[in-house]
């Protein structure tokens, strides 16, 4: 697995070449994970201007925080909001039921939606990558697994699992900020990090010129 990276200037740079590629692989729709977190939220509020077949674009966030529906720290609020009004489908955890019970009710979901056409993720600082935590058991059977005590809050999260997340053509990691650098580096490096247990035919990671070890 070699991923290939790309250098950006800006994390600005770095998010409108995220937009463009979403644009072009879902130009006729498909299905997609996105990533949380407020890093991507620029490139999905930028993809949301294009002009695709809206209408047949199936998403689903790479993971869910344990919080009530109604809360803007929520993946399925914020990449929404970021989007603007589209008419696509997009799967909502139902996180508010806590993480077993919302992770049994999507394996199904998430089962009929895989392979993917294209998945984008994020690199936490410790390496984590959408709620895999290192030094946790990866390797799982299901494609959606409950998150207890997670090191980032809130604490109870849902996430899909590198099995599921490894059923794409192609994924995506966008990286920015200095604080980032440390966490690319071992990535790149082959270190033992839940990114390094997700494969896919084609692996880009798009990193603004602060995150990049080089």
């Amino acid at each position: 697995m070699n991923p290939k990276v790309r250098i950006f200037p800006t994390a600005q740079a770095a998010s409108e070449a995220l937009a463009a590629l979403l644009t072009e692989r879902l130009s006729a729709g498909g299905r997609a994970v996105l990533s949380g977190g407020n890093t991507p939220l620029q490139a999905y509020a930028l993809w949301g201007k294009s002009d695709i077949l809206w209408n047949r674009v199936q998403l689903i966030a790479s993971d869910e925080r344990c919080l009530p529906p109604d809360d803007a720290e929520r993946n399925d609020n914020a990449i929404p909001a970021a989007i603007g009004p589209r008419r696509y489908t997009y799967h909502r955890f139902p996180a508010e039921l806590g993480p077993e019970r919302a992770s049994e009710a999507m394996e199904s979901v998430v089962a009929d939606l895989v392979p993917f056409d294209l998945v984008v993720l994020g690199l936490g600082e410790d390496g984590h990558t959408a709620s895999l935590f290192p030094g946790r058991e990866l390797e799982q059977d299901t494609l959606v697994i409950p998150v207890h005590d997670s090191p980032k809050a809130p604490p109870e999260r849902i996430s899909l699992t590198a099995k599921a997340l490894s059923q794409t053509q192609l994924i995506v990691y966008l990286v920015t900020g200095e604080g980032k650098r440390e966490a690319l580096q071992n990535f790149l490096n082959g270190a033992d990090l839940p990114p390094n247990h997700i494969s896919a035919p084609e692996i880009l990671i798009f990193c603004d010129s602060a995150a990049h070890p080089g």
